[in-house]
């Protein structure tokens, strides 16, 4: 993994605001990459892989306590949401 990036962002429901909420994100990502790039990698390997962080296994709350019920670890609480970057070929630094 080269660099991590993780935002709680919680689109609302005015597509203007979600408008510039992605705005955002994709400027970060640009000057993110244009980073790497002036350190010297090679980014013809890219790859950007979603991820999801939810609450501990032991955790009691009611969205984990309903997961463990239904047997779906995908219903468990959300602690992150976001996306991390790779570059293939390369250790990672």
């Amino acid at each position: 993994m080269i660099k991590s990036i993780s935002r709680n962002l919680k689109l609302s429901k005015s597509p203007r605001h979600n408008e510039q909420i992605l705005a955002l994100a994709m400027r970060q990502i640009e000057k993110m990459l244009q980073e790497m790039q002036n350190e010297g990698k090679d980014l013809s390997g890219l790859k950007l892989k979603k991820f999801q962080k939810t609450h501990h296994i032991d955790c009691r709350c009611g969205m984990c306590a309903e997961a463990k019920k239904k047997n779906d670890p995908r219903k468990r609480g959300l602690l992150e949401d976001g996306f991390k970057v790779y570059i293939e070929g390369g250790g990672t630094s």
